[in-house]
């Protein structure tokens, strides 16, 4: 019971900091089947072979066996200027490749023009472990590594900030983090400014193994950090109300 009642505490926490996002998706209220098609049109192919990218028992499947890339808008845009941010829940069923490949970025209204790319590699990680990349907009090799191996079949959150004002447009990356100070990587090339108007999730036939396989939950787009990972007074603030809620129930009982 009160590992049900701490989890639904971290959800309304979660909820309520995710209150005024640009974007939100748990997949939850899908039928398992082609995003695009159970989505109602929230997401949409814009490249790749249409229907492949599907949800299954309210997740995204994502492999390098499949090429759909797909994308949903993202409300204020299109942006040139400010701070961005997106987060999502993976798990990895399947390691990625040496050199890897790239799984989720922010877009612009073009088929290409694609920034803040997440990627997964093998690179400088141990035997059976992967790591997590950052490019601002180039494709490989990976400019900035995450330096903590990640294992297959564990849940993490991963959270990148896109500067759209930067002469760089440097792109950050977190992974499982609490606060915007906890550790993270930059990436280093450089490129030019584009319009932001979507987020897409990415994948991509290679026969070597690219991106590898996993499952893309809750993602979250906002201009503040705070909108996208629960800060620990929010969710202390909210524990506190649902035990003072519970406890008054008790002693009416």
């Amino acid at each position: 019971m009160k590992k049900y009642l701490i989890l639904a505490l971290l959800a309304f926490a979660s909820s309520n900091a995710s209150a005024a996002s640009l974007f939100s998706d748990n997949f939850n209220t899908y039928a398992d089947g082609s995003l695009t098609t159970v989505s109602g049109g929230i997401w949409a192919n814009h490249s790749g072979t249409a229907l492949q990218v599907d949800v299954l028992s309210g997740a995204v499947n994502l492999t390098a066996t499949e090429s759909e890339d797909v994308n949903a808008l993202i409300s204020g845009g299109p942006y040139t200027s400010g701070l961005l941010y997106y987060s999502l829940t993976v798990n990895f069923s399947v390691l990625p490749a040496v050199g890897g490949g790239y799984f989720a970025h922010f877009k612009d209204a073009t088929t290409g023009g694609f920034r803040a790319r997440l990627y997964a590699t093998t690179t400088g990680a141990a035997p059976g472990f992967y790591r997590l990349g950052i490019n601002n907009g180039s494709n490989l090799p990976i400019t900035a590594t995450y330096p903590s191996d990640l294992s297959l079949g564990s849940f993490y959150q991963v959270v990148v900030r896109y500067d759209a004002s930067s002469p760089a447009n440097a792109s950050t990356l977190w992974v499982d983090p609490t606060l915007e100070t906890d550790p993270s990587v930059t990436a280093t090339d450089g490129v030019t400014m584009l319009p932001i108007t979507s987020f897409a999730l990415r994948q991509s036939t290679i026969a070597a193994g690219g991106m590898g396989t996993l499952t893309a939950d809750n993602v979250l787009v906002a201009t503040t950090f705070a909108e996208v990972v629960p800060e620990p007074s929010s969710i202390l603030l909210v524990s506190l109300g649902g035990l003072l809620g519970l406890f008054r129930l008790r002693r009416k009982h």
